[in-house]
């Protein structure tokens, strides 16, 4: 029997796990340890393939995508419009689709003045939203401005949700945007504690999302590390607590990855498509309470240490 792909199990409503590869900074393909594609294929985890986060040179994340495919692994294509217009981006994602690729995470992209190349020009034709629109057009077998395309794309989109932005409500209202435009599923940045998965959520469902949502968590192994994130890495916020406690931990990476576990397990156990805490929304309309959407798994952030991503998710995944 086929196993359940990742859209699939969203819309099975089962848990889902995600983890990341950032692809390398040289030539050399990027290394899959046999035991990591066991550990990732045991656990049905799909794997987002960056796209030079913080705006940083390394190769173009098809490269990655393949070579996932090729180990029996679901990658997440990260498409960012940073760098491509609207027709370079159609073009990709069609080359993409040809060579397997089914799933996507749309994003806006990181300013090249955060990265290593500040010089570089920006494109920012589309935004996130703008990719979402031209994804859907793609899946209804025509392009951006409407002209039939021979045959239709199967993607299932993504895009990406900052609880950590403040204020909230722009964040919130560009979640919505995105979900209009296409958006199938959400990945949030690392969040920290069950409470902050909790309240991200409710905030969410107040604004009218109902997207299943990954709630998005971070391997720490360092105060160091949890500064460096929160200082310097966009759209990451890191609450002082985190970092105070890091500090005083005997064991900072053990103390990371029991954060970690905590967001994991409250996850897995949340009543998807129900409200987060168990309880209905106080918002009872005449279409029945406001609920917030599906916390529909996990996306675990670990700068490539996958054994350790595995080693938390192993057996977390419902058999569905």
């Amino acid at each position: 029997m086929k196993s359940p792909t990742f859209g699939d199990k969203l819309a099975r409503g089962s848990f889902v796990c995600t983890a990341d590869l950032l692809p390398p900074r040289g030539p050399a393909a990027p290394r899959l340890d046999p035991a990591i594609v066991a550990g990732l294929r045991r656990l049905g985890c799909a794997v987002n393939v960056a796209d030079m986060p913080s705006a940083v040179l390394a190769q173009a994340p098809l490269a990655g995508a393949l070579q996932l495919l090729a180990a029996g692994i679901e990658p997440i294509l990260q498409v960012t419009g940073r760098d491509r217009n609207r027709l370079a981006l159609q073009a990709d994602l069609l080359a993409a689709h040809a060579l397997g690729v089914r799933n996507l995470l749309c994003l806006t992209g990181d300013h090249p003045a955060f990265g290593d190349h500040p010089a570089a020009r920006p494109v920012f034709d589309l935004s996130a939203t703008g990719i979402l629109a031209a994804v859907a057009a793609l899946n209804d077998g025509r392009s951006l401005e409407g002209r039939p395309l021979e045959g239709s794309t199967t993607f299932v989109a993504g895009a990406a949700l900052n609880p950590g932005q403040l204020p909230l409500e722009p964040q919130l209202a560009r979640a919505v945007a995105k979900e209009r435009a296409g958006a199938a599923f959400f990945q949030t940045q690392p969040l920290f504690t069950p409470d902050a998965a909790a309240r991200a959520l409710a905030a969410a469902a107040e604004a009218g999302l109902t997207a299943p949502v990954l709630v998005g968590t971070f391997l720490l192994e360092s105060p160091a590390m949890a500064r460096y994130m929160s200082e310097r890495v966009p759209g990451v916020t890191i609450p002082d607590a985190v970092v105070e406690s890091l500090e005083a931990a005997a064991d900072p990476r053990a103390y990371g990855r029991d954060l970690a576990r905590e967001v994991v397990t409250w996850v897995r156990e949340a009543p998807r498509g129900a409200a987060a805490d168990g309880t209905a929304s106080a918002d009872t309309g005449a279409a029945g309470p406001i609920r917030p959407p599906q916390p529909a798994g996990v996306h675990v952030m670990s700068l490539n240490r996958l054994p350790e991503v595995i080693e938390l998710l192993d057996g977390a995944s419902d058999s569905g």
